[in-house]
């Protein structure tokens, strides 16, 4: 089985459309699949949307987080609560493109983790020119560095084999926000495991509002890599 993990805060507008959407890709792939909406108590309601929607739908479950927030910290409760032995995440706005999941989780029974990448032959974004060249030129940093290969450490398009996570330093990963991909990846490439980047293109958001800050998250994400570099040293 796979499980699709989408970590939700104010997704109400586009949370349905996206997992009636990954569904649809599953069933015409004949994959078996779970979507697991793990929703950190959203004031819009986005948690009520999905259990509505998808009432009676094994498929689709909601694990609804009281007194915790966070993306990294809600993408490891999807993990703890998934079911499949393929684990794919992904952003829970539309930008990913749920197409790819069926060539992701093939793949990944040949490599330790596969990335939908937007910066190899093929990759790109819709959305922002700025948030793209912005994005690209923090990876360059990365790459740099941490002397490692990675073109997207940022995408959070992610899937993997469940046993990976028991290879992985989970509470040296797990915290914070974006930044949880640059320290996983780090932690796959340092002990010697394989990454595929698979080009994927950023598609506009299905609704509410973006809750990326890269300037306001600019620093912390500058503290993780040098953080690592200096582990690595």
């Amino acid at each position: 089985m796979i499980s699709v993990v989408l970590p939700t805060y104010n997704e109400r507008d586009g949370i349905v459309e996206l997992v009636a959407e990954i569904l649809a890709v599953a069933h015409r792939a004949e994959l078996e699949l779970e979507v697991l909406v793990v929703d950190d108590d959203s004031p819009d309601g986005t948690a009520a949307a999905a259990e509505e929607a998808f009432r009676g739908d094994p498929a689709v479950r909601v694990v609804v987080r009281r007194g915790e927030r966070g993306l990294a910290s809600a993408i490891r409760r999807g993990f703890q609560e998934a079911r499949g032995e393929t684990l794919v995440v992904m952003d829970s706005d539309g930008n990913h493109d749920p197409a790819l999941v069926p060539l992701m989780v093939r793949c990944a029974d040949d490599f330790d983790v596969v990335i939908g990448s937007r910066y190899v032959l093929g990759g790109g974004m819709l959305t922002s020119a700025f948030r793209y060249w912005a994005s690209y030129a923090f990876n360059v940093f990365i790459r740099i560095a941490l002397a490692q290969r990675i073109h997207d450490n940022l995408s959070g398009y992610l899937a993997f084999r469940r046993g990976l996570l028991e290879r992985l330093d989970a509470e040296a990963i797990f915290y914070g926000y974006g930044d949880y991909a640059i320290r996983l990846l780090w932690q796959v490439v340092r002990g010697g495991g394989r990454v595929l980047e698979i080009p994927t293109v950023y598609r506009f958001r299905k609704g509410g509002e973006s809750k990326t800050r890269f300037l306001a998250y600019f620093w912390t994400y500058i503290a993780s890599v040098f953080r690592l570099r200096l582990t690595r040293r």
